[in-house]
């Protein structure tokens, strides 16, 4: 899903059960084939699991294939998020002016980049 944007095939299949003939439709998707080694679990309220799937039938999807796509999309918008500043034009000026000028050390910021420090980095 790294592209944001996926294919998907629908079919519809049906079978006969007491003469009654039921009609269901299934949801191919390109990637589907990919091999899955990795597992999360997670634990929902019985709420909340009705509620997905419900969400999970109303997509055509099992309810494991909706929580990681959906899932997925939302971690995708996040990251995207912190990886742009939305800034005002004039907020944007102000950075911009920022950047081009050099950095001043003041009396304040030296004395404490001489102090002794009271902690250490663990590696």
């Amino acid at each position: 899903m790294s592209s944001g944007v996926q294919q998907y095939r629908f079919h519809v299949s049906s079978y006969e059960w007491t003469g009654l003939t039921i009609h269901f439709m299934y949801c191919h998707c390109e990637h589907m084939a990919t091999l899955k080694e990795e597992r999360l679990q997670i634990r929902v309220g019985p709420g909340d699991k009705a509620l997905l799937e419900r969400a999970a039938a109303a997509a055509h999807l099992n309810a494991s294939a909706f929580v990681v796509q959906a899932a997925a999309s939302r971690a995708e918008e996040i990251l995207a998020e912190r990886s742009s500043i939305r800034l005002s034009p004039d907020a944007a000026a102000a950075f911009s002016e920022a950047l081009e000028r050099p950095a001043e050390v003041n009396k304040r910021l030296a004395q404490t980049l001489r102090r002794k420090r009271s902690f250490s980095w663990l590696d």
